[in-house]
């Protein structure tokens, strides 16, 4: 019985967990292991951003890799954080690396990013 409980308690805090992943407030989805942003398009990680809080992809990196935007009013919660850009906008990370998607991309469609350059990878 005792066992039996124990057993439950652990599957109900993973199913919380699994759970409050699904409700994130950046509305990121997962598609074949690959994160989303809300209207479907992959997103990415760049990996010269090796500064905590800080993102190096700015001017035209930022037209061709338009940084994932947190809404004002945005909450960060577990994994995910807020980050402030340069020019003072607000910018979603996760695991503190800043997100992007790659103006090339098509919602719903596989990302093509990682094979325009090795310095960005499909955010898992």
């Amino acid at each position: 019985m005792k066992r039996t409980m124990i057993l439950g308690l652990a599957l109900a805090a993973a199913f919380t967990a699994t759970a409050a992943f699904a409700e994130d407030p950046a509305g990121v989805k997962r598609n074949d292991g690959v994160l989303t942003d809300p209207a479907g398009k992959p997103l990415y990680i760049f990996t010269m951003d090796t500064m905590k809080g800080m993102s190096h992809c700015t001017g035209p990196c930022a037209t061709a890799w338009p940084p994932f935007v947190a809404a004002n009013g945005a909450k960060a919660s577990g994994d995910w954080t807020i980050i402030t850009r340069e020019d003072g906008s607000k910018q979603w990370a996760l695991h503190d690396k800043p997100l992007y998607t790659f103006a090339k991309d098509a919602a719903g469609k596989p990302g093509t990013g990682e094979a325009v350059s090795s310095n960005w990878k499909l955010a898992k």
